[in-house]
């Protein structure tokens, strides 16, 4: 179980509230979400998406993301960033995010996991589970990093964006970087959300989503761009290619606000 506090000096600290899976885990609240529907249509359209994405064997694509989170005065805030993903499975993953925070790089291979942040070259470095399913938990928990686009990298998205469902509807359909991209809603508890799927290549457009369980109701938001299903990619893309200068650092420290040197 994730519990996370929100902190406005960096980007990652705001996104550890952003993962559905990391939400839906992380909130026992039991909170009311509206009647329980789950239209089998709805369920359906995100089988296929999960299925798409499950059958590839590796994946790039890129994200913009917003997130609210509540500044010193109690307003809430906006927060950006965007971020280049690489993925190939079981065990390879590229991330780098960028945007209201220092820039984070994040590299997963074959059970060994390694941050990076390149302004002030510094590193972390862990043995970490074998696989990209098994890593994702654990670098929740051991270092303190969530991704905001995390449920479309596990193997089977489908189970773990399902978990605990009290509600599924299909809401219509939008444009969305000129494609047509069915729109679909869902709850469960602590977090009512929706994703847009693109109907032509049963791929996510956009996921947003309000968490019910933080004062005020946040509200985050992931578009995704840029898919590339299948391509060729280099085993060195997943490892660090650690400058000569670079200093190490815990990993909690370099992901939630890193000191000058």
């Amino acid at each position: 179980m994730f519990m996370y506090r929100w902190r406005a000096r960096t980007m990652l600290a705001f996104f550890a509230m952003v993962s559905v899976l990391g939400t839906t885990t992380a909130l026992a609240a039991e909170q009311s979400t509206g009647p329980s529907v789950k239209e089998q249509h709805a369920l359906d359209l995100l089988k296929g998406m999960s299925d798409k994405l499950a059958a590839a064997k590796s994946f790039t694509f890129h994200t913009r993301s917003t997130v609210e989170a509540p500044g010193g005065t109690g307003q809430l805030l906006n927060f950006f960033a965007r971020s280049e993903v690489a993925v190939k499975r079981p065990d390879k993953l590229q991330a780098k995010v960028r945007g209201d925070s220092p820039p984070f790089d994040l590299y997963f291979d074959d059970g060994r996991m390694t941050a990076y942040e390149p302004v002030q070259k510094l590193y972390a470095t862990t043995s970490a589970p074998k696989t990209i399913d098994e890593m994702l938990p654990f670098a929740a928990e051991k270092a303190g990093i969530l991704l905001p686009f995390a449920d479309v990298l596990y193997s089977d998205p489908y189970a773990v964006l399902t978990k605990d469902l009290t509600s599924a509807f299909y809401a219509g359909f939008s444009t969305i970087q000129g494609a047509r991209c069915e729109h679909l809603a869902f709850a469960a508890p602590g977090i009512q959300w929706q994703i847009w799927i693109n109907a032509k290549t049963s791929l996510p457009c956009l996921l947003m989503g309000t968490i019910l369980d933080v004062s005020d109701a946040p509200r985050f938001a992931v578009e995704f761009s840029d898919w590339h299903l299948g391509p060729k990619l280099s085993t060195t893309e997943f490892t660090l290619a650690k400058p000569a200068d670079a200093d190490t650092m815990d990993f909690r420290t370099l992901t939630h606000g890193t000191p000058g040197k």
